[in-house]
């Protein structure tokens, strides 16, 4: 039987600062140490499309043991190359170049929304996955109303106020012409019905983190106080700009 768990309740947080890197990094690896309760030894874990490798450096100094990091192509700069406990390599998450049930826990950040076929990602995500394994993803809101709220810098792209307002203005002109799919090329992502659907053809358990990510990256700062209105459960699934979820197959 299938089983979607929404938003349960909210637990104390380590400080996202604690690893400097996206706040994805840090939710993921706290989370994941939770949902282990202390059995999380020296684990194998894979961060599929992992860009520059920033995030798969701060994973694996966080959790210990070994981490695989794929991407399309090689992003990563030869400093980061050359951690001793990181193994990067170019390959598709489509077509995963591991053995069946390898894998502790998967990192799977804002990169299914620029798969062709996304649901043959999750698919082969979930054959190197080992039962009971986590699987986290994160994609944009496809019913958002504001892109790149939080967004942080990348190697290609500029945080700046201007690249924001870009962004948004883009992603509603693109709604405006009937374009806003990713498959046009728009940086649409999904609603939760639309990821929770395929995530369910893979996974027995989808635990919805959304309104608790929101919480953690913007306990403080500007957004702070706007976070309790935007993680109402009446507003959320337009409030929120993307959409989280921890994920797992129990055979």
């Amino acid at each position: 039987m299938s089983i979607a768990v929404l938003d349960p309740v909210e637990t104390t947080l380590e400080p996202s600062s604690r690893i400097e890197t996206h706040a994805g990094a840090s939710f993921f690896c706290h989370r994941l140490k939770m949902l282990a309760g202390g059995d999380l030894v020296a684990p194998r874990i894979l961060v599929a499309g992992c860009g520059a490798g920033h995030e798969a450096v701060a994973i694996q100094q966080s959790l210990g043991g070994q981490v695989d990091a794929v991407d399309v192509e090689n992003f990563v700069s030869e400093k980061l190359q050359k951690h001793p406990s990181v193994h990067f390599q170019i390959g598709s998450v489509c077509e995963l170049p591991f053995e069946s049930n390898t894998f502790d826990a998967i990192f799977y950040h804002h990169v299914i929304e620029h798969v062709e076929r996304p649901q043959a990602s999750l698919t082969d995500l979930a054959r190197v996955l080992k039962p009971e394994g986590w699987l986290f993803v994160g994609t944009p809101n496809r019913h958002r109303l504001a892109s790149s709220v939080g967004a942080h810098q990348q190697s290609e792209w500029d945080a700046t106020f201007s690249n924001k307002l870009a962004d948004n203005l883009r992603d509603w002109k693109d709604r405006l012409t009937g374009r806003f799919r990713n498959e046009l090329g728009a940086h649409a992502g999904f609603s939760q019905s639309e990821l929770d659907a395929m995530l369910a053809k893979e996974f027995d358990r989808r635990i919805w983190l959304t309104a608790d990510y929101l919480k953690y990256k913007y306990s403080d700062g500007r957004m702070a106080n706007l976070v309790s209105v935007a993680t109402h459960p009446a507003l959320l699934w337009f409030a929120a700009p993307s959409i989280y979820a921890f994920c797992t197959r129990l055979k």
